[in-house]
C-alpha cells in the first residue's frame, strides 16, 4: 500500500500501527517545505533506516487537515508523489532502525 492509496481523516489507533517509508529524495523536499511553509515548533523527523529509506510514524496524517501541528507544510506537498510513499505496519519499519 501507497500514502495514495489511504484516505483521510485516519484514526489515531490506525497512524501508531503504521509507519511510512520514502527515499532520501522526498525526505529532502519534506524537510523543504516544511521549512518554507511550516510552523518550526512541529517539524517531522524522518528517521534513517538501514536500507537507506526513512520512515515516519503515520500518526503524523492526524495533524496534517486544516488546524492540525504539520497541516502547513503538508498542504505544500505534492500529492502526485504520494504513491512513491509506502505504508507498511510499524513493525515492520522498527525492525529496519539501525542498532
Amino acid at each position: 500500500m501507497t500514502l495514495d492509496d489511504v484516505t483521510l481523516p485516519v484514526a489515531y489507533e490506525w497512524g501508531v500501527a503504521h509507519a511510512f517509508l520514502f527515499d532520501v529524495a522526498l525526505a529532502q523536499r519534506l524537510s523543504e517545505v516544511q521549512g518554507q511553509h511550516g510552523d518550526p515548533r512541529h517539524v517531522p523527523a524522518p528517521r534513517t533506516l538501514t536500507d537507506g529509506r526513512f520512515m515516519l510514524t503515520a500518526d503524523i496524517l492526524t495533524e496534517c487537515l486544516p488546524g492540525g501541528l504539520v497541516y502547513g507544510g503538508f498542504s505544500q506537498l505534492d500529492a502526485g508523489r504520494f504513491d512513491e510513499i509506502e505504508v507498511v505496519p510499524l513493525a515492520e519499519a522498527l525492525a529496519l532502525l539501525p542498532g
